[in-house]
């Protein structure tokens, strides 16, 4: 799970059924520090790769870690896929991932290693520092 303050959601990673629920927080009338005007979306779900796994933000957008597919997705608040990122062979079974930069991310994952490791956003492929 994930939650985003700013956007007043809840995101849910559904495995069985690879799944991102969006789910839309209620606030209080007493909430007088949010100048938003807009009001709260409504609860949504969107069809990720295989096996969705650890959630994380980059901003207000959602990370997602697809264990089966060996994926990083990152989709906007709205449900807009934005990017999918292969990751390299020996970092595919992925859990989480956070965005480290704009060019980098920290994953972990299992396989012959089990780790955390830098990857490149750009191709998936670990970086070498």
């Amino acid at each position: 799970m994930a939650a985003c303050p700013s956007k007043r959601r809840l995101y849910i990673s559904d495995w069985d059924n690879d799944l991102l629920h969006a789910v839309a927080l209620e606030t209080t009338h007493d909430d007088d520090d949010n100048d938003d005007d807009d009001p709260p979306a409504e609860d949504s779900r969107w069809a990720v790769a295989n096996q969705p796994a650890g959630l994380s933000l980059a901003q207000a957008n959602v990370l997602v870690a697809c264990h089966g597919a060996g994926k990083i997705q990152e989709w906007s608040p709205e449900g807009t896929l934005i990017r999918q990122i292969q990751l390299a062979d020996e970092c595919r079974l992925v859990w989480h991932c956070i965005q480290l930069n704009g060019d980098e991310l920290a994953i972990s994952h299992e396989g012959s290693q089990h780790r955390v490791v830098v990857v490149s956003a750009d191709d998936g492929q670990p970086v070498c520092n």
